[in-house]
């Protein structure tokens, strides 16, 4: 074996906001994983330092406690996020004016799809924890 690779976990979503103002905050929340995947430039002296970007804690939830009878995943890093603006027809609600000012039609179906990678590479020891 060359190496042992670490998991990744591929999530779907489909946001159809109801009215403009939900179709602000999904794009709020477009942009937010989008933030979240890239590091800060931080400067340092002579020569610039990144900062890592977020991690994340994903955890399948039932009746508001984990549920056991699905794997656990340690920490995560967003490794790529792909966005779809409207379906087969595109359509949007009318223009609106952004709180800085940008104007647009804020689409009335977005779907995103999330790439997650874990930090860690697992042992058997971790898998017989539930990971």
């Amino acid at each position: 074996i060359e190496s042992v690779g670490r998991r990744t976990f591929t999530y779907t979503f489909i946001l159809i906001p109801k009215s403009q103002r939900e179709a602000q905050e999904v794009e709020k929340i477009v942009y937010a994983f989008k933030e979240a995947m890239h590091p800060d430039i931080l400067p340092n002296g002579s020569y610039r330092s990144m900062k890592i970007p977020d991690t994340f804690e994903i955890s399948y939830m039932a009746g508001g406690k984990r549920n056991a009878f699905l794997n656990r995943i340690s920490s995560c890093f967003l490794s790529s996020m792909d966005v779809q603006y409207g379906a087969d027809r595109f359509t949007s609600y009318p223009e609106v004016i952004h709180e800085d000012g940008r104007t647009g039609a804020p689409p009335q179906r977005t779907q995103i799809t999330l790439n997650f990678g874990e930090l860690a590479i697992l042992t058997k020891q971790d898998i017989q924890a539930g990971y």
